[in-house]
């Protein structure tokens, strides 16, 4: 059930529309898997429910410092997914989403850009401000953070809901998807773009504008 939510989320990413179908108001979905929480009251069970959550998280940034999820509490995330040997599409994602960096400037001090990779062994702290420098990916807000493999993996997959793995078949050795996760103020995912579209990221944006709104 769960993997064909995730996948069913990944795929429909990558159908097209006419961009002007885009609803700048629309109201947010909460994505994941939703619980009920029950409890007595006076002869009777209300049920509250409990949404997906991101879970806790600790990484080395690319200057080595250690940053936690709850170092950005009250910040809106923007998270990828990738490995900087990657010689498919990783590129192309992180300077797309070094554009998204640039139209949301301004509101640097309330989003949090995350760009988890997937192959700690090889993108140590120093490969990835290397990675970051050769690409002049400048955005103070924006975070390139190395951990352990599984975990990563997990994170990706349990916690932001897209595919990241190792899979020796894939080019450079690991497989995973080219979507951008908007998570909000209280960790829960509000939509996941194809950031290889032009579609996705004006979606993006739009929600983004919606989450800062509130």
């Amino acid at each position: 059930m769960f993997l064909s939510i995730c996948i069913g989320v990944v795929m429909s990413s990558c159908n097209s529309s006419e961009s002007n179908n885009i609803d700048n108001k629309r109201a947010l979905p909460i994505i994941g898997q939703h619980d009920i929480a029950y409890t007595d009251m006076d002869g009777y069970k209300a049920g509250d429910t409990i949404f997906h959550t991101v879970p806790d998280w600790e990484y080395l940034t690319e200057d080595s410092i250690l940053l936690s999820s709850s170092d950005l509490d009250d910040k809106i995330w923007i998270a990828d997914f990738f490995f900087s040997y990657c010689p498919t599409i990783c590129v192309p994602m992180n300077q797309e989403l070094d554009k998204i960096t640039k139209q949301l400037q301004e509101h640097e001090n309330e989003i949090a850009f995350l760009s988890f990779t997937i192959d700690p062994k090889r993108d140590t702290p120093s490969e990835l401000k290397e990675y970051r420098e050769k690409f002049e990916f400048n955005a103070k807000n924006w975070h390139f953070l190395t951990g352990d493999q599984q975990e990563t993996h997990d994170l990706a997959f349990y916690g932001f809901q897209i595919l990241a793995n190792k899979d020796n078949a894939a080019p450079g050795g690991f497989i995973h998807s080219s979507n951008f996760v908007l998570v909000d103020q209280n960790r829960h995912i509000r939509g996941v773009y194809d950031g290889l579209t032009e579609e996705g990221r004006e979606q993006l944006l739009n929600d983004v504008k919606i989450l800062l709104e509130k």
